[in-house]
């Protein structure tokens, strides 16, 4: 890829917001040359993967992105790798480079690669980087990712029937009851073979733990020492990747740059990497408007002069240290005292940023009144007043009566000074956080300003990606739960509550922040309050439980394991999402009847996610549902291949039966027996396991067996005949069949012994032959 290809990458959209105007103000970059017309179309495409949440952030997105289990891997994408990407090196500089070994040995067909590295090491984009050179050289057409699936096995069945790909695996982390396989090294063997015939290759990455468990009867070599990346290395190609000008040499030698370099890691430099280039375009920005003649005089005016170079190497080190030492000199300036409400004011602006100046005046005093328990009143004249509060924090007030700092970063670096240095001021501060998006007409009015539904939703991603940076950073639950609370109370089908799920589930997929996400909704998932469940059933619905299915299956189970009914609707459609992956159907499925099984469950999450799989969504859809569809399947030898069995089925059928027959009445059971005798209809191979599996949910002794019978009759006759539902021969003789089994069950019950009709203990069994085996499932 050219370099005008890249460097329009990092150029921010019109709907980009950024905390340090300068940002904004770079140079438009020239018209590419015939050569880059195509590289800039596919820059294009990717520039969503250096966008996060509206914003711009460097580059660190694209270095982190997490395998997707769906979509091949874009060949643009991986140009911008192959460009960019720094080889790891070994202590000896002269010995042959580990990464060229790695790449000369996946050239054979049928090649396997194991890549064992920690977290925040690499080790995707070292994968990506060696697939990006196949793919230049032609050595395969397409780059797949594959999904592990909800096994704990990877059987070589499970390989795609394609020629020339190169696949990628990432094996899931052992937790809780889930783990892969021992025996998966000795795998590898068989999936080489399987690869050799269709001249592919496979990469797959795992934790150094992890492979020390499963790596016995690997084959030889397979997970090479791959060396140690310079972070030096990594920042200057990034450097010159994005902008061939550059000097990166004058930067990274710089020695106030150096020491920032030392020991870090790939996502880290990043982080300088983005702050280098912010100070060097804005400071190219500024020389370009400040020669115009009629910029000059604006410049001087709005106190935005050219910064030399040791001022940008300067700010490039605040930024990183979070302007500690200048926030402290502010906080604490000699021969005076800063009030609570100055401080305040400061923070509300950092927080609040791009909103009306007015909104966070007021804003600041009710911050102020919360952490100090005092009234401030800002209506009158007691109180310093907007210009004073402005200079007071050095802000400069901007001619849309909005406030901007100067400083880059500034205002992340005051939320995080106010953090580190009042501790017991967190919860209420993160109440307040949690409420600034929340619309307050009545803030709005009184300034006569009112904040636009986009700048709500913007500061209300600021104010999300605060919560789960501290989260992640400092491993504390609490942030993010504040803002999942207060979002919730907001309502879920307002603004705030889809950008809290959305939040959740983008940092569940990416590689910095996934491992501890995922502890945080195993943790919620057992808790009562609803919306915390709510927050971990959606979560599962969306990209998280896409990738990472097993696992979005084990926090249903201990969501559903509580029964709250503010969630259940939400997780029957959980359910139907789960269920189009083929890997872990039977166990969704013997999570279902578990479900249906259990006295605390059976009328609420069960009755509900049965119903989810037993009908078709939304319920005019054409097709059987999926159960049906499961059922109807032909045989074939593919081990993700999953049949329901009859006794489970049994048992979710008759959770409907009861419901039903019961007081409150609901109808599910009614669309479910039309769906499925409509099936019989259009599908005649289906009759003998719908026909069987009515007839043992009804086969029940006791007094409760002919309520189930005469309920499932009156729903079949209405399924004859009924509202908007006209009658046919076909379909009478149908029900009559089915009527006419039921009327032999009944006969066969009643002529068998007595005591075969009892359980040991005396009590009559509900339970039809072989139901035990559900749990199986």
């Amino acid at each position: 890829m050219t370099a005008p290809a890249l460097e329009t990458l990092t150029k921010p959209t019109n709907t980009e917001r950024s905390s340090d105007d300068s940002f904004l103000r770079r140079p438009t970059p020239s018209p590419p040359t015939p050569d880059a017309v195509e590289a800039v179309g596919q820059a294009a495409v990717l520039q969503r993967a250096f966008i996060n949440n509206g914003e711009q952030v460097g580059t660190k997105y694209v270095y982190e992105q997490t395998v997707d289990s769906h979509a091949p891997i874009s060949s643009e994408y991986l140009d911008v790798v192959r460009e960019v990407y720094a080889e790891p090196r070994r202590g000896d500089r002269l010995a042959p480079s580990p990464f060229k070994q790695a790449l000369e040995a996946l050239r054979a067909a049928g090649s396997v690669l194991v890549i064992s590295r920690p977290m925040n090491s690499s080790r995707t984009f070292t994968a990506y980087a060696l697939f990006a050179h196949l793919l230049d050289d032609g050595v395969i057409t397409e780059v797949r990712p594959l999904s592990f699936g909800g096994s704990k096995h990877f059987p070589t069945r499970r390989l795609p029937h394609d020629h020339h790909c190169g696949y990628l695996l990432e094996l899931p982390p052992d937790e809780d009851d889930f783990a892969v396989d021992d025996s998966f090294g000795g795998n590898l063997n068989k999936l080489d073979d399987r690869l050799q015939r269709r001249d592919c290759r496979l990469i797959v990455l795992t934790r150094p733990e992890q492979w020390r468990r499963i790596c016995h009867g690997a084959p030889d070599g397979v997970a090479p020492e791959l060396g140690t990346v310079s972070p030096r290395d990594i920042a200057e190609r990034w450097l010159l990747g994005q902008e061939p000008d550059f000097p990166a040499d004058k930067w990274l030698d710089h020695p106030g740059i150096k020491p920032l370099l030392t020991g870090q890691a790939p996502t880290d430099v990043l982080n300088l990497v983005s702050l280098m280039l912010e100070e060097h375009r804005a400071a190219q920005s500024a020389a370009a408007d400040a020669s115009a003649p009629d910029e000059a005089l604006r410049h001087q005016r709005n106190g935005s002069p050219r910064l030399t170079f040791e001022e940008q190497v300067a700010n490039v080190a605040n930024a990183h240290s979070n302007w500690e030492e200048a926030l402290y000199t502010w906080h604490e300036p000699e021969g005076r005292a800063r009030t609570s409400f100055e401080r305040n004011f400061l923070l509300a602006a950092a927080v609040l940023r791009g909103d009306p100046v007015g909104h966070v005046y007021a804003s600041a005093a009710k911050l102020t009144e919360q952490l100090d328990n005092v009234p401030i009143e800002v209506d009158g004249q007691r109180e310093p007043g907007v210009i004073a509060m402005t200079r007071a924090i050095g802000a400069e007030r901007k001619d849309d009566s909005t406030l901007t700092f100067t400083r880059p970063h500034w205002d992340d670096a005051v939320i995080e000074y106010f953090w580190n240095d009042r501790p017991l001021a967190r919860a209420t501060f993160l109440k307040w956080l949690a409420q600034a998006p929340v619309l307050d007409t009545n803030t709005g009015r009184e300034a006569l300003e009112i904040i636009s539904r986009d700048g709500r939703l913007g500061l209300a991603e600021r104010v999300g990606q605060f919560a789960l940076r501290w989260a992640v950073r400092h491993r504390r639950q609490t942030p993010l739960e504040r803002v999942v609370e207060e979002w919730y109370k907001q309502g879920t089908t307002k603004d705030l509550w889809p950008l809290a799920v959305a939040l959740l589930d983008s940092a569940a997929i990416h590689a910095a922040s996934a491992p501890y996400i995922h502890s945080m909704l195993l943790a919620w998932s057992s808790r009562s309050q609803p919306h915390l469940q709510r927050a971990v059933v959606e979560v599962c619905t969306g990209a998280f439980g896409r990738r990472h299915t097993a696992k979005a299956l084990r926090r249903l189970r201990n969501v559903a394991a509580q029964g709250h009914p503010d969630v259940i609707d939400t997780l029957r459609e959980a359910v139907r999402v789960l269920w189009g992956d083929a890997t872990v159907r039977q166990m969704l499925f013997g999570y279902v009847v578990e479900w249906c099984k259990s006295d605390t469950t059976s009328q609420t999450v069960g009755h509900r996610t049965f119903t989810a799989l037993a009908l078709n969504s939304p319920p005019d859809a054409i097709g059987l549902p999926p159960l049906l569809q499961a059922m109807s399947e032909k045989d074939t030898d593919e081990e993700d291949a999953f049949r329901p069995t009859v006794q489970g089925l049994v048992t979710g059928w008759r959770t409907l039966l009861r419901q039903a027959a019961g007081p409150t009445g609901e109808r599910d059971l009614d669309k479910a027996i039309f769906t499925w005798l409509d099936a019989v209809r259009e599908q005649h191979e289906l009759k003998s396991v719908v026909f069987d599996t009515l007839r043992q949910a009804v086969n029940v002794s006791g007094a409760e067996g002919p309520i189930l019978r005469e309920t499932l009759r009156t729903s079949a006759q209405w399924w004859v005949q009924g509202q908007d539902r006209p009658y046919s021969p076909e379909k009478e003789h149908l029900k009559r069949e089915l009527s006419a089994l039921l009327d032999q069950d009944l006969i066969a019950r009643r002529s068998q012994p007595s005591a075969s009709r009892h359980s040991s203990s005396g009590a009559p069994s509900d339970e039809p032959p072989g139901d035990a085996e559900v749990d199986a499932a």
